[in-house]
């Protein structure tokens, strides 16, 4: 997950401050714990967001990817689980 904003984005505080929370894609909801990415994955991050998000056009797509998403880029775990789920 990445913050649009970038990393003085409340939420985004919030999160790195507690380090768990909870959240509801579409309708579950599910307590989870937020993490530091493994370095590597930014480059496959950024094509799933151009993927998902390039025929909105660069204002858009342009606020989460690149060299400097990486700085506000969290991991969500399930809050059970300790290892990322690949």
């Amino acid at each position: 997950m990445r913050s649009a904003r970038g990393p003085a984005n409340p939420w985004f505080l919030r999160a790195l401050r507690s380090g768990a929370g909870r959240i509801r894609a579409g309708g579950p909801e599910r307590d989870v714990v937020f993490a530091q990415p493994a370095p590597d994955v930014h480059v496959d991050i950024d094509a799933a967001y151009h993927a998902k998000y390039d025929r909105y056009g660069p204002a858009i797509v342009g606020s989460v990817v690149g060299p400097n998403a990486s700085a506000v880029t969290i991991h969500l775990l399930p809050r059970n689980r300790k290892e990322p789920i690949p």
